[in-house]
C-alpha cells in the first residue's frame, strides 16, 4: 500500500495546501479517505477515477466539500468516455441534510453506500473498518489494511475515547491522526479535537510503529505539532501535501521521510 497525503488543514485551505485528504493506492484499487477542500487538486484526471473508492469519515464541510467536485468530475468523464466504471462513495447516514444532497446529486457517475460502525468492506485486497468516534457529528475512524500492513485514520475526534481508538489501531503500521490543538495554548484534556500531545499519547499507547500529524490550523507552523507529539511518541512527523509513504518498503516515519 502506498499513502498520498492530499490535504493537512482545517477549518480552512490556503495556498498550497488544502483540507483533509489522504489516497491509498493498492495496485489498481485507489482509496481516497475524506475529500476536503482542494484535495481532489492532488489527483490525476481521469486516471485517478477509474477504480476510485471515496470514503466520507464524517460530514463536516472541510472533509466532503470536494466529494461534489469528484461527482460531477466522474460524469463529465464517463460521458465523454474516458471513464467506464462508476467511482464508489461511501458516507455516514447524518446529518440527513448533507447525506441527501450529496446522494441527491443527478451530475454524478457514482455509486452510493452507507457507513456505520458495523460496516466492513473488501476493496480490492483492502480490507476496511470502521470506528465511532466522539465528535459533534457522526463520525468513524477507519482501518485499512492488506493483510500485511495496517493504516488507522483517526479522523476528527475527542480524547474521550481515547481507548476505544487505541484498541482499534493496536499494532497498526501508520496512524494518521489529528492533532487539531496545542497544549500550550491550555485547552482543556476534553475537547471535540485532539491536542499533538494526546495524538502521541493514542500512537504510543497503540504501540504503533509510526505517526502522521494532521488536521492543523493554518496560521500554525505544523513542527509545533510535532514537537509537542514527539514528547509522547518519538517517530512522528506532520503530514505534507504531496508527501508519499511507501508501506510495502517498510519506510520509518522520521524527519528524513519529509
Amino acid at each position: 500500500m502506498k499513502l498520498k497525503i492530499l490535504g493537512t488543514q482545517s477549518p480552512y485551505n490556503t495556498s498550497g495546501h488544502n483540507c483533509p485528504g489522504f489516497l491509498i493506492v493498492d495496485g489498481d484499487t485507489k482509496i481516497m479517505l475524506d475529500a476536503g477542500s482542494g484535495s481532489h487538486s492532488m489527483l490525476s484526471f481521469p486516471d485517478d477515477l477509474q477504480n476510485l473508492s471515496i470514503i466520507l469519515s464524517h460530514l463536516h464541510r472541510d472533509h466532503y466539500n470536494d466529494v461534489f467536485n469528484m461527482q460531477y468530475a466522474s460524469f463529465v468523464f464517463h460521458n465523454q468516455g474516458r471513464i467506464e466504471n462508476p467511482i464508489s462513495i461511501y458516507l455516514p447516514a447524518t446529518p440527513d441534510n448533507i447525506y441527501e444532497d450529496i446522494m441527491g446529486e443527478s451530475n454524478s457517475f457514482a455509486n452510493y453506500s452507507t457507513i456505520d460502525e458495523n460496516s466492513n468492506l473488501i476493496i480490492g485486497n483492502i480490507t476496511i473498518s470502521f470506528c465511532k468516534t466522539d465528535h459533534p457529528v457522526e463520525t468513524y475512524a477507519i482501518k485499512l489494511t492488506d493483510g500485511k500492513q495496517s493504516i488507522v485514520y483517526t479522523s476528527d475526534t475527542s480524547f474521550s475515547c481515547k481507548d476505544k481508538i487505541v484498541k482499534f489501531a493496536k499494532g497498526s503500521d501508520l496512524i494518521i491522526c489529528e492533532s487539531s490543538l496545542l497544549t500550550s495554548y491550555g485547552f482543556p484534556e476534553i475537547n471535540s479535537h485532539l491536542t499533538a500531545r494526546q495524538a502521541g499519547i493514542i500512537a504510543k499507547e497503540s504501540n504503533a510503529k509510526g505517526l502522521i500529524l494532521t488536521h492543523f490550523w493554518p496560521e500554525e507552523n505544523p513542527e509545533k505539532y510535532v514537537q509537542e507529539a514527539k514528547t509522547e511518541f518519538s517517530k512522528t512527523i506532520a503530514a505534507k501535501e504531496g508527501l508519499i509513504i511507501n508501506l510495502d518498503k517498510k519506510q520509518e516515519i522520521n524527519e528524513s521521510t519529509r
